[in-house]
């Protein structure tokens, strides 16, 4: 048996995930632990600020929306991630999520990492 002490893309999202030193908002932290693979500059990730806490496009929970923009030249993955993180989460807007207390935003983020992680294998094995 073999154990890796890779971090996962979620552990990556979650170090930045509202903690020193950017204090990065939802959608900021599925960007930077994505960055390479999506070759994302940091001006990008420190742009995003205005995706969290129900900003996003649609007032979309910002992971998702992260998610979303990553996939978006990836269209056959869209409805897939959306199917899946709708039927974990309930939800797709901040305001939902938050209003019903579906999911909190730390596994919101773990959530969408996941998810995009299974999703385009690629990028976990960097």
């Amino acid at each position: 048996m073999s154990f890796s002490n890779k971090d996962t893309k979620a552990d990556i999202a979650l170090k930045y995930f509202h903690k020193p030193p950017g204090y990065y908002n939802c959608a900021q932290a599925i960007y930077k632990a994505f960055q390479e693979e999506f070759r994302i500059t940091n001006d990008e990730i420190n742009e995003s600020s205005k995706d969290g806490n129900g900003k996003a496009k649609g007032g979309n929970c910002g992971a998702y929306h992260a998610a979303l923009e990553l996939l978006k030249d990836k269209p056959e993955l869209l409805a897939e991630f959306t199917r899946r993180f709708q039927e974990k989460s309930e939800y797709l807007t901040c305001f939902d999520i938050k209003f019903n207390y579906s999911m909190s935003c730390k596994n919101l983020v773990r959530l969408a990492s996941d998810l995009l992680e299974e999703l385009t294998p690629s990028s976990s094995n960097n």
